[in-house]
Order: structure tokens, then C-alpha cells, then sequence
């Protein structure tokens, strides 16, 4: 019983066409019963399978040997191929970025035996300069989940990725007050502009999830948030589906937007392009006219910022002026875990540590009462 490689001795132009057809790499043979009557078993294998070849051999041996050859062939790229098939239910935008983060990985590490990859390794890697900090933490992370994904199916032993952190520092978001953000939508062109300047500011979603509304969505005084946009049929996250409910304010303006027209219609519809949605550049545009607008005659004018940083300004004003606990924002925010939005805005809420400190002193008394007990 081997296992054998089918591209062994082809030239870089063979193997790149072979991987671009997706072709078996890797061929496992063996013979059932015993001795050289036995009959003959084959079983073909695609590139990123290779350990999944392994693994079968060594089941079917039951020889640590096969299991060590198995440890000694899984190269990093196996552990990266195998923890993406695991993701592929995610959508599109989201593949594409691990796509680019993988070949990142790759192109490093990807031909090197997994087990041989040591930490300093990774971190001097980790460290480089001309690549943008946001960028080299997903491509550790993905590295990390992969190396962890392979230690849990038997495929390596040690993590190099271990307490390896790449440090995105403090930037401060741009966002709007509370009261910034009542003048803009007051400002705003018209009640169309105020709509979906609306659901993005004082409901949190994303620019693309706003102008790919349908009128369907919007249901028993709530909106059904399903899509991303950018040509997807999925959120970003499986935690961005979610149902918001509509605030008495802002519900009368996307009524009166979605009255008398079929439910397939987008929401926001484009005044140029009837039948599609308005475009990044028109939400660029209302806010822009938006804001400029409402500068007239301030004495502190209102700083200028992107569709985006309406989204900032949902949570800004929910964490900061509110003081809503972060799992409810974060539902809201439709990110995949809490941790995104404590990582993201969890600054933002430590203004609300006085209010927990005098609701605990009325939940369980002052230290002088405390010690009177």
C-alpha cells in the first residue's frame, strides 16, 4: 500500500495545467487479501487531498509508520486548502479575501513541510514591513486556523503561530453625534436620501446591504437584511442576516418609499438606471449633499466622512451615548462575533463605566452600608 504522487517528474507548464483542471494529484494503491493475488485497488486524490490519501493509508495499514510518512508529507499548503474547504458556504466577497490572504500564505510557507515551520519564523514573517497591518493579521490568523484545524485531525503537532499577535494599534473612526446625525438627515435632499442615509446611521448596515434592499424587505414594521450587494446573494457573515425592527421615525419614510410597488423592486432604485439599484456613487452623493447642507450656518461645521462612517456612527452613538452592552450592538451590526465590534468600538463604551458602577451601588449597596450589614 502507497501513496503516490501522479505529477512527479512533469515540467512547472504540466503541473500548471493539470492544477488549473483540477486534475488528481495523488494516487493510492493497495491490494485486497493478501499476497500478490491479491486484487489490485486504486484511489485518486485531488492536489489539496494529499493527507486525506494519507490518512486513509494509514487506516487501512494501521502502522505508526504510515502515520509518521503521513506527518512528514503535509505541507502547510494541505492545512491551508483543507481548513478553506470548511468555509466554502460563505459569500463571495468573503471567499475572494481569504483567496487573497491564502496566496499570501502560500507563496511563503505553502511548498514547506507543515511540521518544520518553527515561530520565529512566522513572527520575523509576521513583522514585515510594506504590507499593511489589517492584512498581515488575517493572513497569521488563517494560518493560525489552518495549523489548529490540522492539530485537531491528527496532521501536525505543534502550533508555530502560538502567541504570534500583529498589533493594528488605535485609529480613531470617523462618525457622527447624535446630534450631527439629526441635522445631516434633516439636511438631506429629500426623503428618498433621508431613507437611506437613515438605515445606514440609525440602523447600522453596511452600504451594501442598504442599496440592495427590496421592497420585500421591508415587512411588519421591520427590514430583512439577506444580502451584501456587490453582486452577492449572501451576507458577509452568517450572522449578517438578521430582521431590525424600524424606528417609529424612520418607518413612515420607507413605507411611503415601498407603497404600491412589486416586492422585487429594489428599494432604493436607481433615477437613471430604472430596474437597478442606486450606486455606491449616489449614496457618496446624498451624504456628501447632505452634510453640506446641513453646514450652512454651523457654527462648528460637521465633518465630512463616508457612506461608511454612517455605520461607525450607528455604533458610535449606540456604545458611547447609549451605552448599549456590545453583544446587542453586535447583533445589530450583524458581525460574526462580539469580539469584531469590541475590537472595533469597544473604546467607545467606556463612558458607560460610571453608569455600571452607580447601578451596582444600587444594586448592592454602598461600602458603608455593605459593612454595616
Amino acid at each position: 500500500m502507497t501513496v503516490h504522487d501522479l505529477w512527479a517528474g512533469l515540467s512547472r507548464a504540466e503541473i500548471a495545467d493539470r492544477r488549473a483542471r483540477n486534475a488528481p494529484r495523488w494516487q493510492r494503491r493497495w491490494r485486497e487479501g493478501g499476497g500478490r493475488d491479491g486484487r489490485q485497488r486504486k484511489a485518486s486524490y485531488k492536489e489539496a487531498q494529499k493527507a486525506q490519501a494519507l490518512l486513509d493509508d494509514a487506516a487501512q495499514l494501521e502502522q505508526p509508520r504510515a502515520r509518521r510518512i503521513m506527518r512528514e508529507s503535509v505541507t502547510v499548503r494541505t492545512l491551508i486548502d483543507r481548513h478553506l474547504a470548511t468555509k466554502a458556504d460563505r459569500s463571495e466577497g468573503t471567499l475572494r479575501d481569504y483567496d487573497a490572504q491564502a496566496r499570501h500564505v502560500n507563496d511563503a510557507f505553502g511548498d514547506r513541510v507543515a511540521s518544520t515551520l518553527e515561530a520565529t519564523e512566522v513572527a520575523t514573517w509576521a513583522a514585515r514591513s510594506g504590507v499593511a497591518a489589517r492584512s498581515r493579521k488575517k493572513q497569521v490568523e488563517l494560518l493560525r486556523a489552518a495549523y489548529r484545524r490540522g492539530a485537531r485531525d491528527g496532521l501536525v503537532d505543534v502550533d508555530p503561530t502560538h502567541d504570534i499577535v500583529v498589533s493594528l494599534g488605535y485609529k480613531e473612526v470617523s462618525y457622527l453625534s447624535s446630534e450631527e446625525l439629526v441635522a445631516v438627515l434633516a439636511a438631506a435632499r429629500d426623503d428618498v436620501d433621508r431613507a437611506l442615509l437613515g438605515v445606514m446611521g440609525r440602523m447600522g448596515l453596511r452600504q451594501g446591504e442598504a442599496t440592495s434592499l427590496r421592497v420585500r424587505d421591508l415587512a411588519n414594521g421591520a427590514l430583512s437584511v439577506t444580502t451584501s450587494g456587490a453582486a452577492s446573494d449572501r451576507t458577509k457573515t452568517r450572522a449578517g442576516t438578521r430582521v431590525l425592527p424600524v424606528s417609529a421615525s424612520l418607518l413612515p419614510l420607507l413605507e411611503s418609499l415601498a407603497r404600491d410597488r412589486d416586492p422585487s423592486a429594489w428599494l432604493f432604485e436607481s433615477p437613471r438606471r430604472p430596474g437597478h439599484p442606486v450606486g455606491e456613487s449616489y449614496a457618496k452623493g446624498a451624504l456628501l449633499r447632505a452634510i453640506t447642507a446641513a453646514n450652512i450656518g454651523r457654527a462648528h461645521p460637521i465633518q465630512h466622512l463616508t457612506p461608511h462612517g454612517l455605520r461607525h456612527t450607528f455604533a458610535a452613538i449606540a456604545l458611547g451615548e447609549l451605552h448599549y452592552d456590545l453583544v446587542t450592538v453586535s447583533r445589530a451590526l450583524g458581525h460574526a462575533r462580539p469580539s469584531i465590534t469590541l475590537d472595533r468600538y469597544g473604546h467607545l463604551s467606556r463612558s458607560g463605566l460610571g453608569d455600571l458602577m452607580s447601578a451596582m451601588d444600587l444594586a448592592v449597596g454602598t461600602a458603608a452600608s455593605i459593612g454595616d450589614i
